[in-house]
């Protein structure tokens, strides 16, 4: 099964991208890959919104939110081009993750739900954490430094487990 982790922070090598890569390696029957956006060239879409509507403004690093807004209008001219019934999406089961070196819950949450917004956009299937809030795993990373969020045994288990959630979703999924 192969899982794709995006991490969306603009700092190559950071906090998410170390809980993602820990979370994934080494998992039995899983082929994961995380992907930088920090490393990948993102550039705001010259076209899409001449028929899309206005960019959105939330609480994402700028790169991440350009990648958001790509995938919105790949979704919108694949439905344009197949029409409405499909979207290369739809029905997929995903799970969110935010990590902060704060932790905190307001500002993960306002991103948790942005990225459900965003998910529910493209018919996805979020699935839901165990702990609060539920929508996806609000992580602290526990001081500034990249790595600092491996010293937080209790993250990593919460990640796993939601990894887990997920598998038995793209299972169930056939």
């Amino acid at each position: 099964m192969k899982i794709l982790g995006i991490a969306g922070s603009n700092r190559v090598g950071g906090s998410s991208y170390n809980l993602l890569r820990t979370v994934l390696e080494g998992q039995s029957g899983i082929e994961g890959q995380v992907i930088q956006v920090a490393e990948v060239s993102i550039r705001p879409c010259e076209l899409c919104f001449e028929r899309c509507a206005d960019p959105f403004y939330f609480y994402v690093p700028s790169k991440f939110q350009a990648l958001l807004e790509r995938l919105s209008c790949l979704d919108y001219s694949t439905k344009e081009k197949h029409g409405e019934g499909f979207s290369p999406f739809s029905g997929k089961p995903c799970a969110l993750i935010c990590v902060s070196a704060s932790g905190s819950t307001f500002n993960a949450f306002q991103m948790l739900h942005h990225l459900q917004e965003f998910a529910f956009m493209l018919k996805m299937r979020v699935v839901a954490s165990k702990h609060w809030p539920y929508i996806g795993l609000s992580a602290k990373s526990g001081g500034l430094g990249s790595d600092a969020v491996l010293r937080e045994a209790d993250t990593i288990e919460r990640a796993k487990e939601l990894l887990e959630q997920l598998v038995q979703e793209v299972k169930a999924a056939g």
